[in-house]
This record gives structure tokens, sequence and C-alpha cells, in this order.
């Protein structure tokens, strides 16, 4: 019984184009199809024989008569569909039939059958004329060129002559400027040797610099004091985070970076594991260490690692009650501390400048303790002056 023919279309008047490369084995293959109304061209170039050239023309009438299963297709845009979908599956391939022709053979299904599908194409004919007249364009354009580089190059001559005459005479004036420098030299040798005396005084004050941020665990910072205090705060937080501290790297310092809350954000948000170190006006010293991130938010954050201390004291802060301190995430709030929602250290808006520096829990008022300017008359804690604060990173 034959198959049911297909309904017929006519195909509405188009133009479209489509290029694909086709890799197979060692050879590269780029396929270029052109549809003018249903006139169809297909045009093959291999990379490895880049003067042949193979070509067919046909009408879809013509290509319906290949087979069957173009019959399907509605437009030009749906065959040049077909033919990307076929290529992106890998059943298209290239057949070298003899010097003159090559043949693409596409697998498809049709009527639940695989179909082995061929087109024909054919050496076009090489116009050695059009090649000759592209390469003499090539050549005029590459010997205009090179005479526009001889131009260039006689310019530069030119130029580096002027270059070594000014050369010349800076060297000469290079001469006359170190004379005058040894005559100086001199003049002031005594001069000299007080400035080589006081660099020495400070290479050795350098080095006791070194030797001392060394011995303190190379944290660069105006409020530790002493290698007891920075033993303590480093125990506590190896204990607390279950690893061993690499290094700690500053971040921020309010009296260089600007002490506006939104400049410690600006620096510290986003960024975990933090020391904080704070210095009153009344020269009382404590901190707290914070695993969690900062931020902006305008809320607050538990964080199960975090403690206070202090460090006039060399004590550790802990909550009661089996309780976290919470990180104040607030846009107008330097990095402060809270338990239960009430400040523990609080710095509102710029603490060097203005008394906003406090605390409004009763158990850590001794973090103030003995700085003349924390009580009210009445015994409360009122806000009091930072003299500075500082951030680190501290890296496990």
């Amino acid at each position: 019984m034959e198959d049911a023919p297909l309904p017929v279309f006519i195909t509405p008047k188009e133009k479209i184009s489509g290029s694909f490369e086709i890799k197979q084995d060692k050879n590269i293959y780029k396929l270029n199809i052109k549809i003018i109304n249903q006139d169809i061209t297909m045009n093959l170039l291999s990379e490895n024989e880049l003067m042949k050239e193979y070509e067919i023309k046909l009408t879809f009438e013509e290509l319906k008569q290949i087979h069957k299963i173009f019959l399907v297709l509605n437009s030009c845009q749906e065959f040049m569909d077909y033919i990307k979908a076929i290529i992106e599956k890998n059943k298209l391939s290239i057949i070298k039939s003899n010097e003159n022709k090559m043949i693409i053979e596409l697998t498809a299904e049709y009527l639940f059958k695989q179909n082995k599908i061929r087109i024909d194409l054919y050496q076009k004919k090489i116009n050695f004329e059009l090649i000759a007249q592209d390469l003499y364009k090539k050549i005029s354009f590459l010997t205009n060129s090179f005479q526009n580089l001889e131009i260039k190059y006689q310019k530069l001559i030119e130029e580096n002559l002027n270059l070594k005459e000014t050369n010349k005479l800076i060297i000469e004036e290079n001469k006359i400027i170190k004379d005058e420098n040894k005559k100086i030299k001199e003049e002031n040798k005594g001069i000299i040797d007080k400035i080589n005396n006081l660099e020495n005084i400070i290479s050795l004050f350098k080095d006791e610099i070194i030797q001392f941020k060394e011995k303190n665990n190379n944290i660069d910072s105006s409020i530790i004091k002493t290698k007891k205090e920075f033993d303590m705060i480093y125990s506590e937080i190896e204990q607390r985070m279950n690893k061993k501290i690499k290094d700690a790297k500053k971040l921020y310092q309010a009296t260089i970076d600007g002490c506006e809350p939104e400049n410690f954000h600006k620096i510290c948000d986003k960024i975990p594991n933090t020391l904080i170190l704070y210095e009153t006006a009344g020269n009382r010293r404590f901190g707290a260490f914070a695993s969690e991130c900062w931020n902006s938010e305008n809320t607050s954050k538990l964080d199960k690692n975090c403690f206070l201390f202090s460090l006039d004291k060399n004590k550790i802060y802990l909550p009661k009650n089996n309780k976290y301190y919470q990180l104040a995430y607030y846009s107008y709030d330097g990095p402060s501390f809270c338990i239960n929602n009430i400040y523990c250290i609080n710095i509102r808006g710029n603490a060097i400048k203005n008394n906003t520096l406090k605390t409004y829990e009763e158990y850590h008022k001794d973090l103030f303790d003995e700085d003349k300017n924390a009580l009210s008359e009445d015994g409360q804690y009122k806000g009091i002056l930072a003299k500075e604060y500082e951030v680190f990173q501290i890296i496990f």
C-alpha cells in the first residue's frame, strides 16, 4: 500500500540566509544557505581546500523530489531550522565523492524508519581573474602601508636625533648640578653627619617597634598595652572558635578613617571574626569579639561566640543564664553590643566628638569604672567621650 501523499504547500516569498560550521574528523566545513523566494542555494567550503567551493541551486519543488520528508516544511525558516537541528544532533555528514563533487548526507526519521538523504554539491569553477584582482588590491594596500611606515620611520629617525641633542644638553646640565651638589655636601658635611646620626636613631627606634609588635602578636594597636592583655583575648577567641589564630588584620581606626558610623559600616560590614577595642577619654580600655558579620540592616543578631572584656581589669564578660550577646546592626551606631536588646556597649553617632559612648546594662557598668566622666550626679551612667576605637579582622 502506497504512503498517503502529504499536503502540498506554496512557499511564501521570503529572503533568508544562514551559515553553519560542521566539524568532521580533522576537517572543518562551512555550510552557507541562502533562500530567495523559493530558490535555495547551498554552498560548501572546506578549510583544507580554500580554493575549492561546492554549490547546488534548487527550488523547493526540486527539494521535495529529493525526499518526501521535506514536504512537511511550511516556510524557508522551517527549512533553515530543520538543517540547524540536524547539525546540532550530529546527523549531518560530508562525503567527498570525487574531485568535483561533495555530498551532504542527512540521517532523518521518516515513517518510523531511519533514512539517508543525500544532496549532491558540485565544484564551482575557479575565477582566477577575480582572485588575481583581489591579490593585486591586497598587494597595493601593503605597498601603500609600507610607504606610510617608511615615512613614519624617517620621522622617528629625525625625532631620535632631536632627542639625542636634548639628552646631550640634559647630561651637561646634570653634570653642572652634580658639581654644585658636591660643593653643597662639602659645605654642609656637619649637617649631613647629624642627619645620619638621626637616621640611625630612627632605625633603632623602628627596630624596637618591630620587636614590640612581634612580642605582642603583631597587632598594630594603640589601645592594647601588654602581652598579658593579648594573651587573655587570644586565648578566649581560640577556645571559643576552636581554631588557632594566624594573624590580625587592621580594618578600621576611628581617628584615621573617620569616626562617623557610616565610615565604620563602609569598611567593616560583611566581614566576620572582628576584634573591637575601645578607649575612653578617661583612659578606660575594653572591647569585644564578634564572630558574625556586621551590617546596617537596623536590627540585631545573636552571636554565640561573642564575648566582652576589660583590659583594665583583665576580665572576660559572658552573658548570664545561658544567653548570648547580640550585635547591634544599626546604620547610626558604631560597633555596638547588647543583651536582651539592652545595650552593653553603645556608640551612637560620633562618640569622639560627642558624649555617646555608654552602657545601659548593670552587669557591664564596671567597664567604665574610674572614668571620672562616666557617672552623672544621680549615679547613673551617662554618655562619655571616646578617645579611640579600632577594629581588627582575626585570621585563623
